[in-house]
């Protein structure tokens, strides 16, 4: 296996566990607010009013005993809207960013795929070619995958003859494509 394959792969994995945690937060949070009854994730219904610790040094023991002596109020906060928390830029961010993820994720998985499948299929076509088919399936893909039959016929050196029963025997392995191209036929590859 390739080392930038292993990449490829431990990036995909990462996207896809990044993108499925935030959904999954996200529709956590969707649940607790809209059916749920008691506090989830720190989150109440609407209009009631709960401690909310803003620093560490808050979540002491002594701190919180403290408190009772009114010597500084505790800190609380009131959710008039509790639908408003979905829509807040923070559990948007968090939204987009794991969906962007997975997207991510799909794509990297689509390119090694692909990459697989050409691997696969070139060593496929070396072990049941002929040298020569080989050769001008090479020709056809330097020059950017269509080329005269003439012009295969100058840069191989083989016959016209030979050329043609080449090209027959590729065209019946499915290979590529023969066109009418004036007085000549012009190959391209099949994808």
């Amino acid at each position: 296996m390739e080392k930038g394959y292993k990449r490829y792969v431990a990036v995909m994995i990462l996207c896809f566990l990044f993108g499925g945690y935030s959904l999954i937060l996200y529709l956590m949070q969707i649940y607790s607010i809209f059916w749920q009854t008691e506090t989830v994730m720190g989150i109440r219904r609407e209009g009631e009013i709960f401690p909310a610790p803003v620093f560490s040094r808050d979540l002491r023991e002594e701190n919180i005993s403290n408190r009772t002596n009114a010597s500084m109020p505790p800190r609380s906060f009131i959710i008039a809207n509790s639908s408003s928390l979905l829509f807040s830029p923070f559990s948007i961010t968090f939204l987009i960013m794991g969906i962007l993820s997975l997207l991510a994720g799909f794509a990297i998985w689509n390119l090694i795929r692909e990459k697989e499948i050409k691997t696969t299929k070139k060593a496929i076509l070396d072990v049941f070619l002929l040298p020569d088919e080989k050769k001008i399936l090479s020709e056809i893909e330097k020059y950017g995958g269509s080329l005269t039959q003439s012009e295969i016929v100058k840069s191989t050196g083989f016959s016209r003859v030979k050329v043609h029963r080449i090209i027959r025997n590729l065209e019946k392995k499915n290979l590529i494509m023969k066109q009418q191209y004036g007085m000549t036929n012009k190959i391209v590859l099949k994808k």
